[in-house]
C-alpha cells in the first residue's frame, strides 16, 4: 500500500510540513503544495491537467488540518504553517510506519529539534531552575530561553513559542520549566 491510499489529505499535508521542517520554523503553502504534490500527484493535481498542482485543493486540506476536531497545523498563508503538539504527536506514532520510510526523502524535523533541544539545555534559565534558583530567573534568561525580545512581531513571537512547545514536550524538565517561564513572563499562554 502507499501514501496516498493510507493518509487522507489533511494527514498528507501534516506529512509534508513536516517533511519541510515544520516543526521548527513555519512553511509556505506553495512549499506545502510541491512536496505534498509530490507525495499524491493524483490528489492534489488538476481533475483536466493532470500535471498542474491544484493549490485550492492544498489550502483545503491545510485549512482542515488546522481545525479544532484535526488540530495537526497551525498558522496562515501569510505567516507560514507549522505542526502542533497533536501534529508532532501524530507524526511520531506513524514514524516507523513504512509508508512514513518509503515516502519521505531525508526527515529532518526530529534532528533539528534535537539540535534546539541541546540549546535550550545550555541556557542560563535551564541552569537556574535545575539548581531551585528559579525566582532568580530573570527577563534576560527568559529571552535567551525563547530568542523572542520586546520588538518581536506577534506572529514570529508565537512562532518561536510553538517551536519551544514541540521541543518541551517530550522531555519533563523542559516542559516545567517551559511552563514556569510561561507563568512568570508570559501569563502562562
Amino acid at each position: 500500500m502507499n501514501i496516498d491510499e493510507e493518509l487522507s489529505n489533511p494527514e498528507l499535508v501534516t506529512f509534508a510540513v513536516y517533511n519541510l521542517g515544520g516543526s521548527i520554523s513555519p512553511v509556505d503553502l506553495e512549499d506545502v503544495a510541491i512536496n505534498v504534490y509530490n507525495l499524491a500527484p493524483k490528489r492534489f493535481s488538476w481533475k483536466k491537467y493532470e500535471d498542474k498542482i491544484d493549490l485550492r485543493i492544498v489550502l483545503y486540506s491545510v485549512n482542515d488540518a488546522i481545525k479544532p476536531n484535526v488540530g495537526f497545523l497551525k498558522g496562515n498563508s501569510k505567516h507560514g504553517y507549522m505542526l502542533t503538539k497533536i501534529g508532532m504527536s501524530w507524526i511520531s506514532k506513524i514514524e516507523n510506519r513504512e509508508i512514513f520510510t518509503k515516502s519521505s526523502r531525508k526527515l529532518s524535523s526530529f534532528d533539528l529539534l534535537d539540535k534546539e533541544k541541546e540549546r535550550l539545555l545550555r541556557t542560563t534559565a535551564y541552569r537556574k531552575f535545575l539548581v531551585g534558583e528559579s525566582d532568580h530567573i530573570s527577563i534576560i534568561d527568559f529571552r535567551e530561553f525563547t530568542r523572542v525580545n520586546d520588538n518581536f512581531p506577534e506572529h514570529l513571537r508565537n512562532q518561536r513559542f510553538t517551536k519551544i512547545q514541540n521541543i518541551t514536550d517530550s522531555d519533563e524538565t523542559l516542559s516545567k520549566i517551559w511552563g514556569f517561564l510561561k507563568n512568570k513572563f508570559i501569563g502562562g499562554e
